[in-house]
């Protein structure tokens, strides 16, 4: 009985201890830029509800829209969707147009870039540049195996910067993507680097021959002509799961897109590289599941970190198709995604056939097929917090109140949801929680606004700083912002 009093004696003692205060969320500037729900940078308590990412809508029926092999873009500019292609054989890049994003009429060939290899070109419109004859900038395929860099007043009539050389060093035979930053307010760079045969440090593993890829992040503060300006910020290949995932997944190839304060990366991912033991002949119909190549959404607040997250669940943002299908093997990101008309365009390559490799002797190249297609997305439903029957709740970080109302992008077809105003501390603001909050139901909509019972905006809590707590029962939230 002795230790037994002790005991009771000593917890008496740590029940009567203060518990400390809960550190309250982090107050977060979200002013009134739209806020997508891909991480957690807004959000400070989920509960019963769980990441799922939107699904696309293959155009033409999941057929090609443009005979053509792709390592090009697509930009929505002056009313038109303008594609840069490669054309068949190697024999430079063409231009064409289109109104409504799938019929497409080539226009042009383009002039004054001497491609060289397995030549590539990225194409983006520069904000920073100032001089109409440098609107349109792009990095290609130059001598070397490396990243050149060009400049063009209308996308079609280039000239290479550094007199034709390039400005980074090998291997860059995938996107080389030159752009703008407007929030980091530096050009960045995105291209290929080599971690195997090639050099690096997997050079002299267990697999000396064996090519290994990985990407590499540029920056550039001064002339973007100027080699020596470029400064690398990382290069990195998956090895989460150990220094021979490379048997597992490459990254390709990887382009950057920046949309709503986040960077996306547009990742061509080659699953299984060189296992070909699916067959060593070409067969145009049968899907196959080894070396293949996937296109991958991530994303970043910092164009550094990346979030792998569906890499790593194997959900590809466009999937490949099914048997007999021209996309079953390969789908290869375009430098970057169209918005326009409430919805996001992602372009790309669809192959009806595998990679191949250079690492059997004698090497094994398929014969293949290849065109470009289109998938589609209604804007912003990238990744949504799902909640089943049992009611979700989502609570968002302490925020200034910028504006009079809030913007939900809902799915609450079959269900239900409403929006609770909190203080900074979390606690609840009267006529705001609760039967006071309205429920938004059968509402399948890119922009819904809440109300309550005797408020039908948030015009009276302007100026302080609340938090949104929103609650969901069989619905999906995809974004929310804040609007006058």
């Amino acid at each position: 009985m002795r230790y037994s009093v002790e005991i009771l004696c000593l917890a008496l003692v740590f029940a009567a201890q203060p518990v400390p205060a809960a550190e309250p969320p982090t107050l977060v500037d979200i002013g009134t830029r739209r806020q997508l729900l891909v991480d957690d940078f807004a959000l400070a308590e989920l509960s019963r509800v769980t990441r799922e990412q939107g699904e696309v809508t293959k155009a033409n029926g999941g057929k090609p829209i443009f005979d053509a092999r792709f390592y090009g873009t697509v930009l929505h500019d002056e009313g038109r969707f303008k594609l840069w292609f490669r054309k068949p054989g190697q024999q430079g890049y063409g231009y064409a147009e289109s109104l409504d994003g799938l019929n497409f009429e080539t226009k042009a060939a383009l002039t004054g870039i001497n491609f060289a290899g397995d030549f590539n070109l990225a194409v983006e419109i520069d904000p920073n540049a100032g001089d109409p004859s440098r609107r349109f900038l792009s990095g290609y395929d130059a001598p070397g195996m490396a990243a050149g860099i060009a400049v063009s007043p209308d996308g079609i009539r280039w000239t290479p910067l550094n007199d034709g050389k390039p400005v980074t060093f090998r291997a860059a035979d995938c996107h080389n993507q030159f752009l703008w930053d407007p929030m980091a307010k530096v050009y960045r760079l995105f291209t290929r680097t080599d971690y195997g045969s090639g050099g690096g440090p997997l050079a002299n593993t267990a697999a000396p021959n064996f090519e290994v890829r990985g990407t590499r992040g540029m920056f550039n503060a001064g002339s973007i002509g100027n080699p020596g300006d470029w400064k690398i910020k990382r290069q990195w290949w998956f090895n989460r799961e150990g220094s021979k995932e490379y048997l597992r997944r490459q990254v390709y190839s990887m382009t950057v897109w920046i949309h709503e304060g986040i960077y996306f990366a547009l990742m061509s991912v080659y699953e299984y590289p060189g296992d070909l033991s699916e067959g060593l002949k070409s067969d145009h119909v049968i899907r196959h599941e080894r070396d293949v190549m996937n296109y991958y959404l991530a994303t970043s607040r910092d164009c550094d970190s990346w979030d792998l997250t569906w890499v790593y669940a194997g959900k590809p943002i466009v999937p490949r198709g099914p048997d007999g299908s021209f996309d079953k093997d390969v789908v290869f990101p375009s430098s970057t995604v169209v918005t326009h008309d409430d919805r996001h365009w992602f372009y790309y390559s669809g192959n009806n056939e595998r990679h191949g490799t250079a690492e059997r002797k004698p090497p094994v190249w398929f014969e293949k097929d290849r065109a470009i297609g289109v998938a589609t997305l209604p804007r912003d439903r990238f990744v949504a917090l799902a909640a089943g029957e049992k009611t979700g709740t989502i609570v968002t970080k302490p925020f200034r109140l910028e504006g009079s109302r809030v913007d939900l992008n809902l799915d609450a077809l079959q269900g239900e949801c409403r929006v609770e105003v909190l203080d900074e501390k979390g606690r609840p603001i009267s006529g705001f929680v609760g039967e006071a909050a309205i429920a938004i139901r059968g509402a399948d909509s890119l922009q819904v606004s809440p109300g309550w019972r005797k408020h039908r905006d948030l015009k009276s809590l302007k100026g302080r700083v609340i938090q949104l707590r929103v609650r969901l029962t069989n619905a999906k939230l995809f974004a929310f912002q804040i609007r006058d």
